[in-house]
C-alpha cells in the first residue's frame, strides 16, 4: 500500500500563487533583472527601460508589497534593492530553464555576456 500524499494548507498555496504572480509581467521581469544587477532608484529605471516613473513606480509597488523589493534613501531620491538572493536565484533557473529550448534566448544571454 502506498504512503498517502498530503498537501499544504490552502493558505499556503495561495501565498506560493501570489508570490509567483510578480514574474507574470515583463516589466517587473525586468525591474527585477535590473535590480539583480544593481541598486536603481525610479529615473534610473525609468530611464534604462524607456517608460515613465509613473508605470515603474506602479510596478515598484507592486513587487514591494509582495516583499521582493526594498529601498533605502538617498537625499530626496529611494534606492531600490532585492530583499534577498532568492529572488536572484529564481530569475537565473527561469532563464536557464527557458534558454534551454529557445535558441532565441540563448543567443540573447550569449550576447549579453559579450558586452560586460
Amino acid at each position: 500500500m502506498s504512503k498517502e500524499i498530503k498537501l499544504l494548507t490552502q493558505y499556503s498555496f495561495d501565498k506560493l500563487s501570489s508570490f509567483y504572480f510578480i514574474f507574470s509581467d515583463a516589466t517587473r521581469l525586468k525591474i527585477i533583472y535590473l535590480l539583480i544587477k544593481k541598486d536603481l532608484c525610479v529615473n534610473d529605471i525609468s530611464k534604462i527601460m524607456g517608460v515613465s516613473n509613473s508605470l515603474i513606480s506602479h510596478q515598484l509597488n507592486i513587487l514591494k508589497s509582495r516583499d521582493i523589493i526594498t529601498f533605502k534613501r538617498s537625499g530626496k531620491n529611494r534606492i531600490y534593492s532585492l530583499t534577498d538572493t532568492h529572488i536572484k536565484e529564481i530569475f537565473e533557473i527561469g532563464i536557464e530553464h527557458i534558454s534551454e529550448q529557445d535558441p532565441k534566448i540563448r543567443q540573447d544571454l550569449i550576447n549579453l555576456d559579450s558586452n560586460i
